[in-house]
């Protein structure tokens, strides 16, 4: 686990607010929205993508720009699984998920995020409603309490969702059906550019 020590004191070294407290360093956190408030977003996020998959033309899904940077697949894979990675952390196991070769199409995509939203749900219910999400983990990201990752995670997801709706608008020529809405993504720290962060 990560440390710091200052001032004849030792505090973990992924929580700011207590590093900043032994060095003497005036900070205030950024607010977070509360877990169960971020994984009732998550999960209306969640539906949205998946939504907004299933209106891909499964031969659209090679379709790749320069702002992108990957292939719209490998886009949508990435939505739908950020969330299984979430869980994987949360019980400390490697976080590799690598799409499964028989995941090709706008519907079976549609169908993997429908169960990574459950998974997320079933958890939630059964675990993470019940724990304090302040267990200090060190993600991809970098070191997180874990309610600080439940809100990177949950914009995560939310940011791809802007992009893959803004592909299929002015790449693909569509009309995205039901995006996501100003009020799913108020109060979540997503990057002002849709092609950054």
């Amino acid at each position: 686990m990560p440390a710091v020590y200052a001032n004849g004191k030792i505090v973990s070294g992924g929580v700011l607010e207590e590093i900043a407290r032994v060095v003497g360093f005036d900070y205030t956190p950024p607010a977070i929205l509360e877990p169960v408030v971020l994984m009732e977003r998550w999960y209306e996020i969640l539906t949205t993508a998946v939504g907004l998959i299933r209106q891909i033309p499964d031969a659209s899904l090679s379709a790749t720009s320069p702002e992108m940077g990957r292939t719209l697949l490998a886009m949508c894979w990435h939505i739908v699984s950020i969330g299984r990675v979430y869980l994987l952390e949360y019980d400390e196991v490697p976080s590799r998920t690598p799409r499964p070769d028989d995941v090709v199409t706008t519907e079976q995509l549609g169908a993997f995020g429908e169960e990574t939203r459950e998974l997320l749900r079933t958890w939630w219910d059964e675990i993470g409603q019940f724990d304090p999400l302040d267990r200090v983990v060190e993600t991809y990201q970098g070191i997180q309490t874990l309610h600080e990752y439940l809100e990177r995670e949950t914009w995560h997801t939310a940011h791809h969702t802007r992009q893959i709706t803004l592909f299929m608008r002015e790449t693909l020529g569509l009309t995205p059906v039901d995006p996501l809405t100003p009020e799913v993504l108020e109060g979540l720290p997503l990057p002002d550019q849709i092609w950054g962060g």
